[in-house]
């Protein structure tokens, strides 16, 4: 389950839960449906709410890469992209962290995966820096001068 070839890594950015960027959007009675495994609820409620097309164009195009068409399926799948304490510990390879500045996706979540990883380095980018917002678009030049640096 873990490399243990590796000598250093860059999670960019680090990342705990990554159902956390699907679920967010969701009102609370739908996370409800699907914590508790009622999957006609779940389905009636996202039938609903693609109507609306530029939510059906997001879920395709983010289900795409799994080749899960089913929501409530795909959902269920992407709520096992955790990482527990247990997990964290058993990662020996020397992690980099970015954390930027603005992070739409996981914010806040380099610190606390920084915190499961004792001796994880994190490099903050701001947007002072011109380096803000989900893989610093704007600055590739600064990031990758961390990174290899």
């Amino acid at each position: 389950m873990f490399e243990h070839r590796l000598v250093a890594a860059v999670a960019a950015p680090g990342v705990v839960d990554v159902s956390a960027s699907w679920t967010a959007p969701l009102p609370g009675s739908l996370v409800r449906q699907l914590d508790a495994g009622d999957r006609d609820g779940f389905t009636k409620g996202m039938r609903t709410a693609e109507r609306l097309p530029d939510i059906r164009r997001t879920l395709e195009f983010r289900a795409r890469p799994s080749g899960i068409r089913d929501r409530f399926d795909l959902y269920r799948a992407v709520r096992e992209y955790r990482l527990d304490q247990a997990q964290a510990a058993a990662i020996r390879t020397p992690l980099l962290l970015t954390d930027p500045e603005g992070e739409q996706f996981w914010p806040s979540q380099s610190a606390r995966l920084a915190g499961m990883l004792p001796g994880a380095e994190v490099v903050r980018f701001t947007a002072a820096e011109g380096a803000s917002g989900h893989c610093e678009p704007m600055a590739r030049l600064l990031v990758e001068q961390q990174v290899f640096d």
